[in-house]
């Protein structure tokens, strides 16, 4: 496959142009830069609470949980002494 001087020339002025602003991009600021770089090592995600839920999305998340586990547990209890359905002793009318 042959290149034409015009397609050639396109490419060498691309990458010359685009060298410096690499360069450019991958330098840092200094220190300065970054931020207090101690703080962020003492707490990396300072305010990751925010980012997935409020204190009371989660309180009330629990007490779903919560209310939603007992209920599951009695309906166990329930059915672990045969209380969930009528008894199929009696042959009359059930109230």
């Amino acid at each position: 496959m042959k290149i034409n001087t015009k397609t050639r020339r396109s490419i060498t002025l691309a990458m010359l142009l685009a060298t410096p602003l690499v360069m450019i991009g991958c330098s840092s600021g200094g220190p300065e830069h970054a931020g207090n770089m101690n703080s962020l090592r003492w707490e990396p995600s300072p305010a990751m609470h925010e980012l997935a839920k409020r204190d009371s999305d989660r309180l009330n998340t629990y007490a779903r949980v919560k209310d939603t586990n007992l209920r599951l547990i009695h309906k166990d209890i329930d059915k672990m002494w045969f209380l969930d359905r009528p008894s199929r002793l009696y042959r009359g009318v059930k109230p």
